[in-house]
């Protein structure tokens, strides 16, 4: 068995809020989130109905202010802590209030997919109504509502959007509550510039809230009140539409122990998988949340742990559970089963479990200290996947995903001394600074905004990614070359995909020039997931690599997804789960792609192209598809160097093919390329690679590559 951890333990109990540093090195490095010690015996005796549960959460002692001030005001910023119960309770306080009157719609949007189908999932339980009734969702590529009938929907940030493409003023909606909002992702910017122009035209039959758990309130306060009306006092006989109000949620149901390292750790990934075990050797029962950068981390977490639990006789007693916003509905779904009696679950999450998900029965909460975020270098054009620590914001979220239910502990896999150094930043950066902004710029000309100089954001993004933006549509053909404006026959329908541009891009010159969209579809569909879907069991490396080589081309990494995505749409329905087992495919994957693609198609005959164009197929004939890739992803156009490494024709850093490339030996490396996306860890890899022709550049680029050799 592996040995404990060492962690900095207090010798007297010390309280201490999350944000409220010390000055001086005390020593005390465990804290409590609570308002007191009485709090958490009065609340300890776990609640025996939904009723009562929904009673004894935080919110609902501030129910009737909450209400209040959504009367009286048009904007209002709610602050609470993690478990207040701000996502699931006051959609339904909203309801019960009679804000769905009329045929109106309580909206509340999320930053990710799996928070906005969980909590729905989770509210309908509660109202006791069947999801997609009354209460329902809308993401991307997934949803569960009925227009006629649904009266609170939980929807992307970026799907409440695209509905502005078709209802500029969100009619159908009388409260829109974007919670999370400190994750700032660009369609969380996005939707409150444009809730702040919706206002200005609803002020009166329109109510927006504005919710988090670490919220800087006075800068979002002073946004909205930078509107038509000025910040004033609000009294019963004096309402003030058209201002913003701050409210504070104080309190959560039960107390977390916080503890750190006493020396950093060398490994994150080693150091988690030996958390766990000596959480599940030492510590009472209650389930067990681990937070890890990505996907890759996740898999090989879950093998160590499996491994290391059956050698010491400890994996009868636990559940491995993997969570990541890749999996499908089905497969999130299994992280809230409930254990059966003396079994402890081990959920491994990305950050999608950071806001918003609760996981009834965790307890403990470890946290890495790590996320893999995307990173634009506007420079190269090369959008990156990186590991980097988190905000001192983030691990208040992390911590607050334990003490839902009871008691909890939060073990923090770093030190004191670095969350309170400059390593940990107080808050994530904007994506908005950070993030390619083409979908951004391209969905505001869509809903008419053409002086991006000038339209008012949340915050003014820097000025090299937004003519970075613009370069690239201009390149794309979404742009009329004369004026900056969407063209017709292209632009326009670019801003309807819920794609990437780059994507996107793909998909329509696949319909208009090449005319293989059977193909393009599936390779868009495999892209847009963005998941490897070759899988190789325990012990069966050498027959998964066998097999893998009837579905591998020279031609590169798409090309071989879509011949697997074919083989297995070709497929019976009832035989695919068996044809994918038999070929050490991941039938999980391949659905969610087939899926994809499907909608897509049906966005495709919705623009007006029929059903035969969508089964128009390239045959044997690859270099459409190739070339059809290339007229997307040109800015990832990158030619071989003479030490096995690529560069961008622009120039840029090295760039490797990712081992699990089929392009990886050294002998199938052709001399140009063309990838999906950069992942940062030990060397700088491309993934989604395809072999190109270089000529094909400045045939499907021509604005972009003058001269490609």
């Amino acid at each position: 068995m592996t040995a404990k951890r060492s962690y900095q333990e207090p010798t007297t109990t010390v309280s201490r809020r999350e944000n409220d540093f010390p000055s001086n090195d005390d020593g005390f490095i465990r804290s409590y989130y609570n308002r007191s010690s009485s709090v958490a015996n009065d609340t300890a005796n776990k609640a025996s109905t939904i009723e009562e549960q929904r009673c004894q959460l935080p919110a609902f002692s501030h129910k009737k202010q909450l209400l209040y001030a959504i009367e009286k005001h048009s904007v209002v910023i709610v602050v609470g802590e993690p478990g207040s119960g701000k996502s699931t309770q006051l959609p339904q306080y909203l309801y019960e209030a009679g804000w769905s009157a009329n045929g109106k719609t309580i909206g509340c949007t999320q930053p990710r997919r799996i928070a906005a189908a969980m909590l729905a999932q989770r509210v309908s339980e509660e109202m006791g109504v069947e999801l997609g009734t009354t209460v329902g969702y809308s993401v991307r590529f997934s949803d569960a509502f009925n227009p006629e009938t649904t009266r609170i929907k939980y929807l992307t940030d970026g799907t409440l959007i695209r509905e502005c493409l078709a209802d500029p003023l969100l009619s159908a909606y009388s409260v829109i509550m974007v919670d999370e909002a400190q994750d700032r992702s660009i369609a969380t910017d996005m939707l409150l510039a444009l809730l702040k122009k919706i206002l200005r035209k609803r002020k009166n039959d329109l109510r927006v809230v504005i919710s988090s758990a670490s919220l800087d309130a006075e800068r979002f306060r002073a946004y909205f009140d930078s509107n038509d009306v000025a910040a004033t006092t609000t009294t019963a006989e004096t309402p003030t539409l058209g201002s913003a109000t701050i409210l504070s949620i104080s309190g959560r149901l039960f107390p977390v122990d916080v503890h750190y390292l006493t020396t950093p750790c060398e490994n994150y990934l080693t150091a988690s998988v030996e958390a766990v075990m000596n959480i599940h050797t030492h510590e009472p029962a209650g389930d067990i949340l681990v937070f890890l950068p990505g996907k890759d981390d996740i898999a090989q977490a879950l093998a160590d742990t499996h491994e290391l639990a059956q050698n010491n006789d400890g994996l009868g007693s636990m559940m491995l559970v993997p969570l990541s916003a890749g999996l499908s509905q089905e497969e999130q779904r299994q992280v809230f089963d409930p254990m059966p009696a003396g079994k402890r679950k081990v959920v491994f999450s990305t950050n999608v479990a950071e806001t918003s998900v609760t996981i009834d029965g965790i307890v403990y909460v470890v946290d890495c200290g790590f996320v893999k975020q995307r990173v634009f270098d506007s420079v190269t054009g090369i959008d990156k996947l990186v590991t980097q620590p988190i905000s001192r914001s983030s691990a208040v979220q992390r911590a607050g995903r334990a003490g839902r239910t009871q008691p909890g502990k939060v073990y923090r896999l770093y030190t004191y001394e670095a969350f309170k150094s400059g390593l940990f930043s107080p808050h994530d950066v904007p994506e908005v600074c950070r993030l390619s902004l083409a979908p951004m710029v391209l969905t505001l000309m869509a809903l008419g905004v053409n002086n991006l100089v000038r339209f008012d954001y949340f915050q003014p993004p820097p000025p090299e990614l937004l003519s970075h933006a613009l370069e690239q549509l201009a390149s794309l053909g979404a742009l009329e070359p004369q004026r900056a404006v969407l063209t017709p026959d292209f632009g326009i329908y670019l801003a309807e995909l819920p794609l990437d541009p780059k994507l996107g891009a793909c998909l329509l010159n696949a319909a208009q020039k090449f005319h293989c969209l059977r193909e393009a579809l599936a390779a868009v569909g495999m892209l847009a997931i963005g998941s490897d879907p070759f899988v190789v069991p325990n012990g069966q490396r050498a027959e998964a690599e066998l097999d893998k080589r009837d579905f591998m081309v020279q031609e590169g990494d798409v090309l071989t997804f879509v011949n697997a995505l074919v083989a297995y749409q070709e497929t019976p329905a009832k035989l695919r789960s068996q044809w994918c087992r038999l070929h050490f495919l991941s039938s999980r994957i391949l659905e969610q792609a087939d899926r994809v693609s499907r909608q897509l198609e049906g966005y495709l005959i919705r623009m007006g192209y029929s059903r035969e164009r969508c089964r128009q197929s390239c045959g044997q004939d690859f270099s459409r598809l190739q070339k059809c890739l290339t007229s997307g992803l040109f800015a990832n156009a990158a030619k071989l160097e003479v030490d096995g490494s690529y560069r961008l024709f622009r120039g840029g850093p090295a760039l490797w093919v990712h081992p699990s490339s089929v392009l990886f030996p050294e002998t199938a490396k052709p001399k140009f390329v063309v990838f999906a996306e950069a992942m940062e860890t030990t060397k700088l890899y491309m993934r989604g690679i395809t072999a190109i022709d270089s000529t094909w550049l400045a045939e499907v680029a021509p604005h972009y590559y003058s001269e490609a050799k």
